[in-house]
């Protein structure tokens, strides 16, 4: 073995043989790498339980609506609807949803006048409404089912009972009054039957035992076919459950029609 071979031998064993620990540097790095790591798996962690609160809250979301829904389930059909009074004095996150039916338009104006019991409607202009029927329009405090006509400015009714529409009077109309389609189911508040006990906005505490607010919407829906042949009016409830605190969240949200020969 040459001198050389056994020089570097020596220089190599001696390094074996060295105990000093790490320097400063190298400590800082393992330390930055080992917090990296460490970071992670809290982010990991964290993320985990932000998703199961979220699952955990739209979870008892979801019953709240369900159990809105029953309620409607288990009350007779003309019960179903909401008071207009109290649709009036909801606030902008109830109005500004999709659903929410102002009942202020279309609208259009009578072309001649009516007598009580006529059963054709001339209007002044058909725009916005509906291109086939059934629909409710109301004329003064007067609500009509129009059963044909759709499309064009002279509307009709099938029969007498279509007049006076919904426990309204038929009553006689003036050329000019005003033509307005009708949406929103209006029921009023408890007292004579029918009447509803249902209120457009409420809070409602879950199982989680935290507020959740109810928002309802019961509307006119207009069903059809698959070959788009229209039936009859049925009501639409659809209920959605926001953040108590921040009502712009919603947690779920649930959506029935309930039809008058079935109930359901």
């Amino acid at each position: 073995m040459t001198f050389a071979v056994l020089r570097l031998k020596a220089i190599l064993d001696a390094h074996a043989r060295n105990e000093h620990g790490f320097g400063m540097i190298e400590l800082l790095a393992s330390m930055t790498v080992m917090l990296v790591g460490i970071f992670a798996v809290f982010a990991v962690f964290q993320a985990g339980i932000v998703q199961i609160r979220r699952a955990s809250t739209t979870t008892t979301a979801a019953a709240l609506a369900d159990a809105e829904m029953e309620r409607f389930r288990a009350v007779r059909y003309d019960s179903i609807g909401l008071a207009n009074s109290d649709i009036a004095a909801a606030d902008s996150t109830y109005t500004s949803e999709s659903v929410y039916m102002a009942d202020t338009a279309p609208a259009t104006t009578l072309a001649s006048a009516m007598t009580a019991s006529q059963l054709t409607i001339s209007v002044i202009s058909a725009g916005g409404f509906p291109s086939a029927a059934p629909y409710i329009v109301m004329i003064d405090s007067e609500l009509i089912l129009v059963s044909d006509g759709a499309g064009t400015t002279t509307w009709s009714v099938r029969d007498a009972t279509e007049r006076g529409y919904l426990g309204t009077t038929a009553t006689a109309h003036s050329a000019g009054a005003n033509v307005v389609r009708i949406q929103r189911v209006n029921v009023t508040k408890c007292g004579t039957a029918p009447c509803t006990t249902s209120v457009p906005t409420k809070t409602t505490t879950g199982a989680d035992g935290r507020p959740y607010r109810v928002d309802t919407y019961v509307t006119w829906k207009q069903i059809s076919s698959s070959a788009s042949m229209t039936g009859r009016l049925v009501k639409l409830v659809t209920v959605i459950v926001r953040d108590n605190a921040a009502p712009y969240k919603r947690w779920a949200r649930l959506t029935s029609a309930f039809d008058e020969s079935t109930g359901v």
